[in-house]
């Protein structure tokens, strides 16, 4: 059993540098805007233990339109809780939040090997792809809520 709550972005940092920059130093993991007051911090506890989080920031991309869009970033399940269904109930417990504010589309970046797990989540993959050094090639993913 785990319980799903808002976190702050503090709590998520240490998170995010484990499992998705563990080579890089803890500063690299605190993205822009984590602190602005419309950014949505999701953790995932297991006995008082955080173990999942994503965060949902209000930003638009050039490439998308939709009166109102947020977008997900910074998903991060520690390795020992993976296939609990963490980061799909995060993403869902997110959707949910946003759609609750008449929020639209809720778009993210992702690597193509992650593509079916987005796309189970009813993401749809887009045409625009770049490079992002270490990360390799990043696919724009979009879902409308």
């Amino acid at each position: 059993m785990f319980e799903i709550k808002p976190i702050q972005s503090m709590e998520a940092i240490p998170l995010r540098q484990m499992v998705i920059s563990p080579d890089s130093p803890l500063e690299e993991s605190k993205y822009f805007g984590d602190e602005n007051e419309d950014t949505i911090h999701i953790g995932a506890f297991a006995k008082d233990q955080l173990v999942g989080a994503a965060s949902f920031y209000k930003e638009e991309h050039d490439k998308l339109s939709g009166k109102s869009m947020y977008r997900l970033k910074g998903l991060a399940i520690d390795p020992g809780h993976r296939n609990e269904l963490r980061g799909q109930t995060l993403i869902l417990f997110g959707e949910n939040l946003l759609a609750q504010n008449k929020i639209e589309v809720l778009w993210c970046t992702t690597k193509v090997s992650n593509l079916p797990y987005y796309q189970h989540l009813g993401f749809h993959e887009t045409e625009h792809t770049y490079n992002d050094g270490e990360k390799g090639l990043q696919v724009l993913m979009v879902k409308h809520i």
